[in-house]
């Protein structure tokens, strides 16, 4: 009886322990950390200010979620990522994206950006914050050839753009860095804020043109300009510069004297010019006219990029009239160059030997 008895009182006093106890669930490490991301767009010349032409269109920069890439501040390798979506809009008119992230207390590099609306701006190298890189693809062979790119200049008047590398513009990143937070031990829900702004300019030009009723189609490459960036650091890359190519619209600058004010003219996005770039930066049009031909003008643009339109407000203002030709109208000869000519038949007669 002893031996039950013990029993007894033991299990008793287990039951009256056990229900004595205050049951807390565990702090979860990683729904304890959030983020809160404004996206400011407000000063992107040409996109949200500084618009020099009204009628043409501009690049939308609204995204649905975001990326964030969390490093170790000492060896800038990759720990973790998490995806945002939470959208919000705050009291300035910014949007806001939020999310939780998959850290605990430490110290961290964390990088955030859009990724999954920006198709022709790629991201890779994303295991360590300084190597991460945005950039473009090369623009396709069949781009080459339609707009007379894939072959060299017929003559020294052009630059040979056969043997450049030409990029896809890029979508517009945006970016923010916070770099060797702490975040301390907490039982509470931590919010980390920070900003996201681009990473890529956009920028106007416009030529003025005679003749517009010719052109079928148009575009653009711009020389002299930065290929990618390593976002991670904020540094544009250097190390040679590329083209970027564009499509043109046809409109109208109210501002140029005279009847006539039709131009060619595009906002065009670009991870920036490269600043000792000087007497390599040149833009190359081409309008492929309704005979399906393609007529060129290049334009030095070294002296245009000094102006004050050009460096406070990222207008391109091509100060010249580019007449387009009639393709229905022969050039007119002026001796210089291989004109061919076909005869007339001749009849002649003879034996040939087989």
């Amino acid at each position: 009886m002893n031996k039950l008895l013990r029993i007894f009182l033991l299990a008793a006093a287990f039951v009256v322990t056990f229900a004595s106890c205050e049951r807390r669930p565990l702090v979860d490490p990683t729904s304890s950390v959030s983020i809160r991301v404004q996206v400011n767009i407000k000063a992107i010349a040409n996109v949200t200010t500084e618009i020099y032409n009204e009628r043409i269109p501009v690049p939308d920069l609204t995204t649905n979620s975001m990326r964030v890439m969390i490093y170790d501040p000492q060896t800038k390798g990759r720990l973790g990522e998490s995806i945002i979506s939470g959208r919000t809009v705050d009291s300035e008119g910014n949007q806001v994206l939020s999310g939780n992230l998959n850290i605990s207390y430490g110290s961290y590099d964390l990088l955030v950006y859009n990724e999954f609306d920006t198709p022709k701006t790629k991201v890779s190298d994303t295991g360590n914050l300084e190597s991460i890189i945005a950039y473009t693809d090369d623009i396709s062979a069949e781009t080459r050839m339609r707009l007379g790119l894939g072959t060299k200049a017929d003559d020294d008047t052009f630059h040979d753009l056969s043997t450049i590398e030409i990029k896809e513009e890029p979508d517009h990143l945006v970016v923010a860095r916070e770099n060797n937070l702490y975040i301390s031990p907490h039982d509470t829900v931590v919010v980390i804020k920070t900003i996201a702004r681009t990473i890529v300019d956009s920028y106007y030009i416009q030529i003025h043109v005679e003749g517009m009723k010719y052109a079928s189609s148009a575009s653009a490459v711009i020389s002299g300009l930065s290929p990618s960036n390593r976002f991670g650091l904020g540094l544009r890359t250097v190390e040679h510069s590329t083209a970027v190519c564009f499509p043109l619209v046809k409109s109208v600058d109210v501002n140029l004297e005279g009847e006539n004010k039709d131009v060619l003219c595009a906002v065009f996005n670009t991870f920036g010019k490269i600043e000792d770039a000087a007497s390599n930066l040149y833009v190359t049009f081409n309008v492929i006219d309704t005979a399906g031909q393609i007529q060129k003008k290049e334009v030095s643009l070294d002296e245009i990029f000094k102006s004050e339109d050009a460096i406070k407000r990222h207008w391109l203002l091509v100060d010249e009239t580019w007449t387009l030709q009639n393709p229905d109208v022969p050039p007119v000869n002026n001796g210089g160059g291989f004109q061919p000519v076909v005869d007339e038949w001749e009849h002649e007669e003879g034996n040939i030997t087989l």
